[in-house]
C-alpha cells in the first residue's frame, strides 16, 4: 500500500478551542455566575513554526495486509479506556477498524458531550462537500483559515468560517450526509455559540470515515495533512498535547483533531484521529467532567484523558500506529 504524503496549507499561528462566535476567549474562574464556553488557561509552551510538506496525493484504501490489529484488540481497547474514567467523568470512546469495517463502541459511545473544537473538523468537512457539489468556492483566505482551524484549532478562523458559510445549516447537512447517529444541535447554537453542538464518539468516527471515503482525494488529503501537523501549542497558547498528541504516545503517523472547552460547568477535553499511515484505525475519546476550566481543572482533565488514551493504545497493540 502506498503511503499518503499529505497536503498542508498553513498560516502563521494565530491562536483555537471552542468559543462563542465573535467573542474573545478568556479563562473563567471557579464560581463565576456565567461561565463562558470558550474559557481556557494559558500554556507555558511557546508557539512554534511549522513548515509545509511537499504536496502529493494517493487514493489507496486500507488493505487486510496492512498490519491488522488482533481480533479482540478493539474490544479490549474500549473497555480499558472506559475503565480509566474517574468518578463523575463522562467518557465516550469508540474505535473504527477500517480494514475489517468493524466499529467497536465503549459503554458510553453514544453519550453526547460538548463538541469543543472537534466541530471545526465537522464544519470543514461539509464546506469541502459543498464545494465539490458546486454550492460554494473556497478562497485562498478560506483555505488559510481552514489550515489554522485544523492545526492550532484557531477559534477566530472558525468564527469567520461559521459566519460566512452559515455554520448551523452546514452542520445540519453533515448530520444527514454522514449519517451521524447522535449529534444534536441545541437551541443555543442559533445565537452563534457553535460549542452548543453535542456529539458522541460514534459521530466522530462517521465524520472521519466520510472524509476518507466521500471527499475528493485532494480535499481529503488537505484535511488529513493538516491534522498530521496539529501543533502541540493551540489557540491562545493552550497546551493541546494531550490524548493522541501526548508526546509520550504521539507518533509521526498520528492525524488528530483536539478539542477543549469550559462549557457551563463542564471541563471538556476531546481527542480524535487516525493512528496510522494506512488510515486503518480511527479513534475518538471524548471526556467531560465537572469544572469551570481553571488551569488546575484542565491539568486534571488532561491527565485523565491521557490515561484513557494510553490504555486504549496499549490494548490496540503496536500495529495500531503502523
Amino acid at each position: 500500500m502506498l503511503r499518503r504524503n499529505l497536503i498542508l496549507v498553513l498560516t502563521p499561528l494565530v491562536l483555537a478551542g471552542v468559543v462563542i462566535v465573535g467573542v474573545k476567549s478568556m479563562a473563567t474562574v471557579a464560581g463565576s455566575a456565567a461561565p463562558t464556553p470558550s474559557a481556557r488557561p494559558t500554556s507555558s509552551l511557546a508557539p512554534t513554526t511549522t513548515t509545509t510538506p511537499p504536496p502529493t496525493t494517493t487514493t489507496t484504501p486500507p488493505s487486510t495486509s496492512d498490519d491488522p490489529i488482533a481480533p479482540d484488540a478493539a474490544t479490549e481497547a474500549v473497555h480499558a479506556a472506559d475503565a480509566s474514567a474517574a468518578s463523575g467523568e463522562k467518557v465516550s470512546v469508540a474505535v473504527l477498524d477500517r480494514v475489517t469495517g468493524k466499529e467497536t463502541d465503549g459503554a458510553d459511545a453514544s453519550t453526547t458531550v460538548p463538541c469543543a473544537s472537534v466541530l471545526k473538523l465537522f464544519l470543514i468537512t461539509d464546506l469541502f462537500h459543498q464545494q465539490e457539489q458546486g454550492a460554494l468556492t473556497l478562497s485562498k483566505t478560506d483555505l488559510s483559515e481552514i489550515a489554522s482551524a485544523l492545526t492550532i484549532s484557531d477559534d477566530s478562523a472558525m468564527n469567520t468560517l461559521w459566519s460566512k458559510y452559515h455554520g448551523q445549516a452546514a452542520i445540519s447537512q453533515l448530520i444527514n450526509i454522514a449519517h451521524l447517529p447522535d449529534a444534536q444541535i441545541t437551541s443555543i447554537v442559533a445565537s452563534g455559540k457553535w460549542g452548543g453542538v453535542m456529539i458522541s464518539a460514534r459521530d466522530v468516527l462517521a465524520v472521519y470515515e466520510y472524509v476518507l471515503t466521500k471527499l475528493s482525494p485532494e480535499d481529503r488529503d488537505l484535511i488529513i495533512g493538516n491534522l498530521n501537523h496539529a501543533n502541540p501549542v493551540g489557540y491562545q497558547g493552550f497546551n493541546q498535547a494531550f490524548g493522541l498528541l501526548n508526546p509520550a504516545t504521539r507518533t509521526g503517523t498520528t492525524k488528530a483533531k483536539q478539542g477543549w472547552s469550559n462549557w457551563f460547568g463542564q471541563t471538556v477535553l476531546n481527542t480524535t484521529g487516525i493512528l496510522d499511515d494506512h488510515d486503518k484505525l480511527v479513534v475518538a475519546v471524548l471526556t467531560a467532567r465537572p469544572g469551570h476550566g481553571t488551569a488546575a481543572q484542565y491539568d486534571t482533565a488532561r491527565g485523565q484523558i491521557d490515561d484513557a488514551t494510553d490504555a486504549l493504545l496499549k490494548a490496540l497493540g503496536p500495529n495500531a500506529t503502523r
